[in-house]
């Protein structure tokens, strides 16, 4: 049985999915929701409507149905299509319209250089690309040699760079290890960047000796002085958001007027910082 392949008229990221499947002579039946298959997928819906995604603006297409699998939005379709299940962590729900994608993290896990995983990541970015679409790529430091290629190249459109804290600590706020240096080359690749933003998440963790607290504002600073270290630049669009702790963690959120030590430790070395709201 071919794919499913249920889109809507004048979508432009059904066409990039078609666009695909046909260069690389994939079978798949086209139903368009709007036409000749509006009863189809009214039947699809009804069936499989827990695992379908409504985003703000309804029901997100194209969706891509395998007779046992429901893939859908371009840029998780296209990596299903290119790279099987080897890059789910990496490509999401996008949460961006308007010729923009997102969903797009590049630091779900470490990538080898040269692996087929890095392969499948550039061709998918590279192609959303070529077809028009502006991309979003989130980034905390990891794979900084992809990163550099993805920017050189001009392949991203919007860098966010979530800083989690200083290197030492990411294994303890993320669950995964990441080197000083790596953290530094990725930050270098800022300077290069067109359109970023810096966001450092005031997070609860459980730290090494067991305790469990949030990132102190000093060790905020700390990240941030590694970003002045790493770009010898203080004018970094460099903003604090505070994350509500995870319910076992069993603390209270952080009041608002608490992030104002937070902001002022770290406009000593990124003197534009300011608190996400």
């Amino acid at each position: 049985m071919p794919y499913q392949l249920f889109s809507a008229t004048g979508c432009m990221r059904c066409k990039i999915v078609k666009s695909f499947l046909d260069e690389n002579n994939i079978s798949y039946e086209q139903l368009n929701i709007k036409t000749d298959g509006k009863d189809a997928f009214k039947l699809f819906y009804k069936e499989n409507r827990p695992d379908v995604f409504r985003g703000k603006e309804g029901v997100e297409f194209p969706i891509l149905y395998t007779g046992e699998k429901i893939f859908q939005g371009v840029g998780i379709i296209l990596s299903f299509l290119m790279a099987g299940d080897r890059l789910d962590k990496f490509i999401t729900q996008s949460d961006l319209s308007h010729g923009w994608i997102s969903g797009i993290n590049l630091s779900a896990a470490n990538i080898e250089a040269g692996s087929p995983e890095e392969n499948n990541f550039l061709s998918i970015v590279e192609f959303l690309g070529s077809q028009g679409l502006l991309i979003q790529l989130e980034t905390d430091g990891r794979n900084a040699s992809l990163l550099a290629t993805l920017v050189n190249k001009k392949m991203i459109h919007s860098l966010i760079f979530y800083l989690r804290g200083p290197a030492d600590l990411y294994k303890f706020l993320t669950g995964m290890s990441l080197d000083e240096e790596e953290l530094i080359k990725s930050l270098c690749v800022l300077k290069v960047s067109e359109n970023y933003k810096i966001i450092l998440p005031v997070t609860a963790f459980v730290r090494e000796n067991g305790g469990a607290g949030y990132l102190l504002p000093e060790e905020a600073a700390a990240a941030a002085t590694l970003v002045e270290r790493a770009t010898a630049n203080k004018k970094h669009p460099f903003f604090i958001e505070p994350v509500n702790p995870l319910p076992e963690l069993n603390i209270a959120p952080l009041a608002p007027a608490a992030l104002f030590k937070y902001r002022t430790q770290c406009r000593r070395h990124m003197v534009l910082s300011e608190i996400i709201k």
